[in-house]
């Protein structure tokens, strides 16, 4: 049996631009978080998934078939699920789930498949799977699925991680986005030098996402919490196409308040960076 852990990641910088066969091109700088998902491995005759969340369209179906038919191997797999990354998140839970899919059967039927290939199939599978093949820091380029993993050497810092119950679909908020043509290469580069240098005061002040306002626009109950939590002084980040939001600079007392705002509908977690 092989075990695996399928981390959940935030966006540093997304910078959203033009349309190139079919897809935005994007400056996408991703981090590992510590909340991950869990996936357990036993060989099979089938591929078949206990506690599966989404069983007539599973990424990890998707990416444990495209294993076996990339490399040939007349096998199955039996995988347990357990989730921990809420869905629907801008969290890319489907995704890690899915580069976790394809590094625990490269171990289980010792494949030998090198890094560089994994990342390749994880890309038919979708633009940020290639991220979470090694799970380190990177900007992500061209619709995504270009890694190039970065210098970071910043302490790891906690994460307050804050979603209202209803989801957003990443297909319509890339829909309503348009690209006014701003150029984030400074912000981009700061962001870059705050990780290599340990300045996270610069990280702080540097942190961006294009699809940020239409995440917002389209989902009002984020909006509504994002708004609160601006009157109170504290600075909120969206990640990804949202409608998962993240805090960075706060305290215990910031918590109490924050958790006396809003009622159980409301997903609230302490994480850190990985």
């Amino acid at each position: 049996m092989i075990k695996e852990k399928a981390y959940a990641k935030i966006n540093l910088a997304l910078e959203v631009m033009d349309e190139k066969d079919g897809y935005h091109m994007v400056n996408n700088l991703m981090m590992p978080i510590d909340i991950y998902d869990e996936l357990e491995f036993e060989k099979d005759n089938n591929i078949s998934i206990l506690n599966d969340p989404f069983p007539n369209d599973n990424i990890i179906t998707k990416a444990a078939k495209l294993f076996f038919e990339y490399t040939k191997i007349n096998g199955g797999v039996f995988i347990k699920l357990k989730k921990n990354i809420p869905n629907q998140a801008g969290l890319a839970g489907g995704s890690t789930d899915g580069a976790a899919t394809l590094r625990g059967l490269n171990k289980l039927y010792d494949a030998k498949l090198s890094n560089d290939e994994l990342k390749e199939l994880g890309a038919k599978l979708g633009s940020d799977v290639p991220f979470f093949i090694e799970e380190k820091s990177a900007l992500c380029t061209g619709r995504g699925e270009k890694i190039n993993i970065i210098k970071s050497n910043i302490d790891s810092f906690k994460i307050l991680l804050i979603k209202p119950e209803a989801g957003l679909s990443t297909k319509e908020v890339y829909k309503n986005y348009e690209y006014k043509g701003i150029n984030k290469e400074k912000e981009l580069s700061n962001l870059l030098k705050a990780l290599e240098n340990n300045d996270f005061d610069l990280l702080k002040n540097n942190i961006f996402n294009d699809l940020g306002e239409v995440a917002l626009s389209l989902n009002k109950d984020m909006e509504n919490i994002f708004v609160k939590l601006s009157l109170i002084g504290l600075k909120v980040y969206v990640s990804g196409s949202g409608p998962t939001m993240y805090i960075l600079d706060y305290n215990d007392e910031d918590l109490d308040i924050i958790k006396n705002m809003f009622d159980a509908s409301v997903f609230i977690m302490e994480c850190r960076s990985k």
